[in-house]
């Protein structure tokens, strides 16, 4: 599950401050801007995904064209992280479901993944 934020780079003295504006409490540094995006995509899926784990709602992502940078040692750019890195609860639960026998054949001949479906179906169903 892939999700992706804005974050906001601030050059300082020891490297980079960074914190994304929509997601209160991800905030990282780094030396460099690869150690800084490194650990900012760390710091924004050990966030978020205490976020889902405790059934708050994601924030929504502001467009990266719609985040002011305050000064001229600020930059903006796009972090993505694959939540499945950082959920604890990742192991599969097995679940019987029944669907109408012509559903089946149908999906069964499209070579169609019933596990990923129902769990795609449930991670939009909730908005996660």
């Amino acid at each position: 599950m892939q999700k992706v934020y804005v974050a906001v780079f601030e050059k300082d003295p020891v490297g980079y401050g960074i914190y994304f504006p929509d997601v209160e409490g991800a905030v990282t540094q780094g030396s460099t801007i690869a150690e800084g995006m490194e650990n900012a995509s760390d710091a924004l899926g050990i966030m978020l995904a205490d976020l889902i784990e405790n059934s708050v709602p994601l924030p929504k992502a502001t467009a990266i064209n719609d985040v002011v940078i305050e000064n001229e040692h600020q930059f903006k750019t796009l972090i993505s992280v694959d939540l499945m890195d950082y959920l604890k609860e990742s192991v599969l639960d097995k679940k019987t479901v029944k669907v109408p026998h012509w559903l089946n054949v149908r999906a069964t001949k499209a070579n169609i993944n019933f596990s990923k479906t129902l769990s795609d179906a449930l991670i939009e169903k909730l908005g996660v």
